[in-house]
């Protein structure tokens, strides 16, 4: 019995002296780091120093360049940008589903955008002492884009299908059309094209579709217009909230408003303004015949116009948000398109002078003053400007408007004071006694006619 004890005893010592040294050899001796080389198309290929817990995608990372921060890019040397312009080139132009991995005698391909983008491990293998890693240059790639997650171009690997290709693009939006699935194909030795049809509405999963692709094929996924996530509106500017905001056939300005958590502390309903998506982009084919044919060939209502149009902001709704806050969507609360942009500014206190005054500039604004007190503010005016020229630039809609007594100045108006132009007296008082002997010659013939009947 006491044999047991004693060989026990001696056993649990080895175990704990064990366990020491096995802590203490770990502790002070490195780890030995392994040699991975990286080459082909790489900002920097060589030889590189790994743990040996390092991957595919760290050897990858490890030629990527030591870039400047971009924080500032007016702060950036010249030489500094070319090395963002070089490393751009690399990150966009790196064949990263083709890349060969060689070791001993063996070589295998890994496609390292699966791992990245589909979380596939297989493809990002663990890396051993030796390891040689080739990277290519993309050399053919299918373009997708429409409502998909990430339009892009995607490197193409031979036996790739659209449902992969579609997983590559971090798979469809949520206002996606499935029935409405476009690949365009270049026919072989001519410019024109042909042009597939898919309807992938029947798959549960992006997996299972497996219509094959070909080099240079171009994917649009079409948007579906009935979705109900089709319509937004975006608001930007002052608000609580901004961003954008799905809307459905009966939203209304006010519903936004409110959505969007309403002006900010400093947010300036006043001057807010709502802009007609579509409209806005709509072409005016007038206005541009106008501004090709210049001002010779108008006639004064067509050139009255076009300054007019070119004045206002294009799709601008005649309402007043403030109102519609106010009377929580009692007034001035219309139904919402798909497209509309609201931009509610901060609040701008002051008054803008330019022009023909002594010292031009912002002037604190002052409830129910005309623009009179802002121009003596500025030193009044100098002795070049245009009597009876003066004009108001409204800020909320970009109007001028002749000032008047009664007219009072709103936060971020401008007071414009027009300069006298450079004319040559000489030159207008030709033109006048020209424009007077025609005159005259023209009634001595008319005269001569009379008296010769």
């Amino acid at each position: 019995m006491k044999n047991k004890l004693v060989t026990i005893l001696f056993l649990l010592c080895a175990v704990f002296l064990g366990a020491q040294l096995t802590s203490l050899v770990s502790s002070s001796s490195p780890v030995i780091p392994i040699s991975v080389s990286v080459t082909g198309f790489v900002p920097d290929p060589g030889s590189y120093s790994l743990p040996v817990t390092a991957r595919l995608s760290d050897a990858i990372r490890a030629t990527k360049l030591n870039l400047p921060d971009v924080d500032d890019p007016l702060s950036l040397s010249f030489a500094e940008k070319k090395l963002l312009e070089r490393d751009s080139l690399y990150t966009n132009q790196q064949g990263l589903r083709k890349i060969r991995l060689t070791r001993g005698d063996h070589t295998q391909e890994y496609d390292l955008m699966r791992f990245m983008i589909l979380g596939e491990p297989e493809h990002n293998p663990l890396l051993r002492d030796g390891d040689l890693i080739w990277v290519p240059a993309k050399e053919s790639f299918v373009s997708v884009s429409g409502c998909v997650n990430l339009p892009s171009d995607i490197q193409f690997v031979e036996g790739d299908d659209l449902g992969l290709i579609l997983r590559l693009a971090q798979g469809l939006a949520p206002d996606a059309d499935k029935t409405q699935v476009l690949i365009y194909r270049a026919k072989s030795g001519a410019k024109d094209f042909d042009v597939f049809r898919q309807d992938i509405s029947a798959y549960a999963d992006l997996e299972a579709v497996n219509y094959p692709l070909q080099p240079r094929d171009r994917i649009i996924v079409g948007r579906d217009a009935n979705s109900p996530l089709a319509r937004k509106v975006k608001v930007e500017g002052a608000v609580n909230i901004p961003g954008e905001f799905w809307i459905g056939e009966n939203t209304r300005l006010y519903d936004i408003l409110k959505q969007c958590g309403g002006p900010a502390e400093k947010g300036d309903l006043g001057n807010a303004v709502l802009i007609n998506g579509p409209y806005s982009e709509r072409l005016n084919p007038d206005i541009e015949r106008l501004i090709i044919h210049g001002n010779a060939q108008m006639t004064p209502l067509e050139y009255s116009y076009l300054r007019n149009s070119l004045r206002m902001l294009k799709g601008k709704y005649s309402l007043d948000l403030k109102d519609t806050w106010e009377s929580e969507g009692e007034s001035s609360n219309p139904i919402l398109q798909d497209g509309d942009y609201i931009f509610v500014p901060e609040n701008f206190d002051f008054v803008a002078v330019s022009g023909q005054v002594v010292n031009p500039g912002l002037v604190p604004w002052v409830e129910g003053k005309g623009y009179k007190y802002y121009v003596d503010a500025c030193g009044g005016y100098t002795n070049n400007r245009v009597l009876g020229g003066i004009r108001v630039v409204r800020d909320n809609d970009g109007g001028w408007v002749k000032p008047s007594k009664k007219l009072q100045l709103r936060p971020g108006d401008m007071v414009f004071v027009p300069e006298k132009s450079d004319r040559d007296r000489w030159t207008d008082l030709k033109d006048v006694a020209l424009l007077a002997t025609q005159i005259l010659s023209i009634v001595m013939s008319v005269r001569v006619l009379v008296l010769n009947r």
